[in-house]
């Protein structure tokens, strides 16, 4: 007798539960998912943490005050990828083939940070009286750039060390206490005089101790760095690549910032680094993902980019959904800004709704980029950023002062949306060239003979 049709549709439905429940279930064995999701829980501490302390310290300050403090940081942020000069990322490299490059690689990038972190420092200051306001102190610059250029790019490279050893425990323990000891230093603002100097000084110290203490667990839990001075050299000569591609990124993601303090008032660079703020927490989760699988997309890169871009077409479906829905979500939430930071931040609640689109943008071209550079191409991926931070800071010459921080928040969106194309643009181009060496290298079929 056949099955009714209720008992058909049960089956049916039974069985795609079944399929669904074992791809989860699948998924979630996955060592990269299994990393990213601790990754996801450090940063999503981490990201709790840093809105505290955003919050605490942009209202303390208001928006004159930590205008100021924005302009100093962003011009060291500028700075702060050629501190280590790649060389973190030419460890993660190395390691994620070889495990046993982590202590001598660890050493060395300690080493070229120490030594660049100290003439980058002494570049901001001589750059201070032409690029920031006067309310931006020497004192004030010199203390970020302890923070930024010395602590905090330590600390980084103690967590890809982590990173490169696929300890997503680790990596996400570590990244939730060094926010802890930042959130702590904005609380103590809190019971003192607030003043944007003071507050740097904070930032410092605060930075310190969490290099300090990324530097004993690395110590304890991984390996001790060696101090390889044989690898200096080398390891800067192949890092500057990745040390380009992260200054040209932090260019047309803060240098909008110093120019808007310079360029049109203080005021308004408050009002868009506070709607930018509000981007970068609904990001993480890509970014997480990211970094998780940032190891494997070296592996597979040493097959070439048609090996890697197969990689990341699988990660690229669900990061532009996740994208596009982060985007409408953060327009519908731009109304919540300036109830949260009072009513003299209600012009960044505009800037939040201009600005919404960026994560559809970023969820695209971290993994365009992660296929170029783990096929040992990254000096294509640094020629693609280089391009688009020349387009957007000579495109803010004009727009920001015309628009103020609407010109701003324009030019991000055309930056970001030329640098996939040319990413994608970029890889089109090595899968036509690998596909045609794969041609030429394969030989013709060969045919049995014809019997007459």
């Amino acid at each position: 007798m056949p099955l009714s049709t209720d008992t058909t549709g049960e089956t049916h439905r039974t069985a795609w539960a079944g399929w669904l429940w074992e791809r989860v279930r699948g998924s979630f064995r996955s060592p990269i998912l299994h990393n990213a999701t601790w990754m996801l829980s450090g940063q999503g501490l981490q990201l709790l943490g840093r809105m505290a302390y955003f919050v605490i310290v942009a209202h303390v300050l208001g928006p004159t005050g930590y205008g100021s403090f924005v302009a100093c940081t962003a011009l060291v942020s500028t700075m702060s990828p050629f501190a280590s000069c790649g060389t973190g990322h030419v460890m993660i490299k190395y390691v994620a083939r070889d495990r046993d490059a982590l202590g001598p690689y660890l050493g060395n990038a300690i080493i070229v940070t120490l030594f660049s972190g100290t003439l980058l420092g002494a570049l901001a200051l001589f750059l201070r009286s032409s690029v920031l306001p006067s309310s931006a102190t020497a004192a004030m610059l010199v203390a970020v750039a302890i923070a930024d250029l010395w602590g905090t790019e330590i600390n980084g490279i103690c967590l890809q060390a982590f990173l490169a050893l696929e300890q997503g425990r680790r990596y996400s323990q570590m990244m939730a206490l060094s926010t802890g000891i930042r959130l702590l230093a904005a609380i103590l603002l809190m019971f003192s005089k607030p003043t944007p100097g003071r507050w740097a000084y904070l930032y410092a110290a605060s930075a310190v101790i969490a290099t300090f203490v990324g530097l004993v667990a690395v110590s304890w839990s991984c390996i001790a760095p060696r101090f390889a001075f044989k690898l200096f050299v080398p390891s800067v000569r192949e890092g500057v690549h990745f040390a380009t591609a992260l200054a040209s990124q932090s260019v047309y993601n803060d240098i909008d910032k110093t120019m808007l303090a310079r360029l049109s008032t203080v005021e308004s660079a408050a009002i868009y680094a506070v709607a930018y703020r509000f981007i970068e927490p609904a990001i993480v989760p890509i970014r997480c993902l990211g970094a998780a699988s940032y190891p494997e997309f070296f592996r597979q890169g040493e097959l070439g980019v048609t090996r890697g871009f197969s990689f990341a077409r699988r990660i690229l479906r669900s990061s532009m959904f996740y994208g596009m829905a982060a985007a409408a979500g953060l327009f519908l939430s731009s109304g919540l800004v300036p109830l949260i930071l009072g009513p003299a931040y209600r012009a960044s609640a505009e800037a939040l709704r201009w600005l919404c689109v960026l994560p559809a943008f970023k969820c695209v071209h971290i993994f365009l980029s992660d296929t170029l550079t783990g096929a040992n191409n990254q000096w294509q991926t640094s020629s693609a950023q280089i391009i688009v931070s020349i387009f957007n800071v000579l495109i803010n010459l004009w727009i920001i002062r015309a628009f103020s921080w609407r010109g701003a928040a324009w030019s991000s969106l055309m930056t970001d949306a030329l640098l996939v194309v040319l990413l994608y643009g970029m890889i089109r181009w090595h899968l036509g060239r690998e596909r045609m060496a794969d041609r030429v290298t394969t030989p013709p079929p060969v045919f049995a003979r014809e019997r007459p």
